[in-house]
C-alpha cells in the first residue's frame, strides 16, 4: 500500500495498484489425480496421505492403551494392599 501511495504521488495517476498478502496461503494437497474429471485411470497417488479416520483411530487406540495401563496399575495396587 505504501508503494502504491508513493507511486501515485510521483506520477499523479490514480491507476497505481499494489498487491498485498492479507492472510495465510491456501494449499491443496492432492490425494489422487485421475485421467477423467471424476474417475478413470489413476495418474498420481499420494502415498504419504493418511485419512482423517485413520488419524482418529490411532488417537483412540492410544487412549485405550492408557486406560488399560491405568486399570492394570489399579489391579496391582489392590493385590499389594491384600498382602
Amino acid at each position: 500500500a505504501k508503494e502504491a501511495h508513493a507511486e501515485k504521488k510521483a506520477t499523479g495517476s490514480d491507476l497505481a495498484t499494489s498487491l498485498c498478502e492479507i492472510g495465510p496461503r491456501f494449499v491443496l494437497d492432492p490425494i489422487r489425480i485421475f485421467r477423467g474429471s471424476f474417475g478413470g485411470q489413476t495418474l498420481y497417488v499420494n502415498s504419504n496421505f493418511v485419512p482423517p479416520t485413520a488419524q482418529r483411530a490411532l488417537v483412540n487406540r492410544n487412549k485405550g492403551r492408557d486406560y488399560e495401563e491405568r486399570k492394570e496399575a489399579q489391579e496391582m495396587k489392590k493385590k499389594r494392599d491384600r498382602e
